[in-house]
């Protein structure tokens, strides 16, 4: 993982391999004084995420084709961790349902190859709006994607039930409709390790299993 100090506008997590593209995309934003952490491989952002001593970034440029992961993996690691950041998936190939289904879960995408210059003007742009005191509050309007909405709600739950950041994601996951095994997979453990997670969560709910953690969600979700 390499982190950029001594920027001053924006913060950008960028998920792609180490090769030209990436540099590019590296040297351009680091000229607009922009703070980049560049994780380079599936490994480094399963690292990034872990991490709860860091802030979050305000953008996360994604590369869908790590070749050490799926997008299957990679989305919804991202959307789940940060899931106050903005998203923007980067592919070469893809559909117009691949593309929709994208959107579905927050996240816009742009065919590779893009512009370095277009995508660090992307994100100063960004950078702005969430600067501005105009800017929309994270809370989400009715009308808004579900996934976006999930995320809110869920964010709001855990922040109640004192969840760690580990444990928001594999209920989101859950709520994704992921068995335990496929949480594993995307987190990067066992299935023994997201067991204990649910354990905790439902002592944290005054429960004692999933099924209990699962029945105060949706408590929560009722109201006093």
């Amino acid at each position: 993982m390499m982190v950029l100090k001594g920027a001053t506008t924006g913060s950008v997590l960028l998920v792609a391999v180490d090769g030209p593209v990436g540099r590019s995309l590296l040297h351009a934003m680091e000229a607009a004084t922009i703070e980049v952490e560049w994780a380079r491989s599936f490994g480094d952002l399963q690292v990034r995420v872990a991490r709860e001593d860091m802030p979050n970034p305000e953008l996360v440029f994604l590369d869908l084709e790590l070749p050490d992961a799926a997008a299957d993996q990679l989305v919804p690691l991202v959307r789940t961790r940060f899931p106050q950041s903005t998203t923007v998936a980067l592919a070469s190939q893809l559909t117009g349902e691949g593309a929709a289904q994208l959107l579905s879960q927050g996240v816009p995408s742009l065919t590779k190859p893009v512009s370095p210059l277009a995508l660090t003007g992307l994100a100063l742009r960004l950078a702005m709006v969430q600067r501005s005191p105009w800017a929309p509050r994270p809370i989400l309007a009715e009308g808004s994607a579900p996934g976006a909405r999930m995320d809110s709600l869920v964010s709001a739950y855990a922040a109640d039930r004192v969840l760690s950041k580990q444990q928001r994601m594999i209920l989101r996951f859950y709520l994704d409709g992921r068995n335990d095994k496929e949480i594993a997979r995307i987190c990067g453990c066992s299935e023994a390790t997201v067991y204990e997670h649910w354990r905790r969560m439902a002592r944290k709910a005054g429960g004692a299993n999933k099924g209990d953690v699962v029945s105060d969600f949706h408590r929560f979700l009722g109201g006093p």
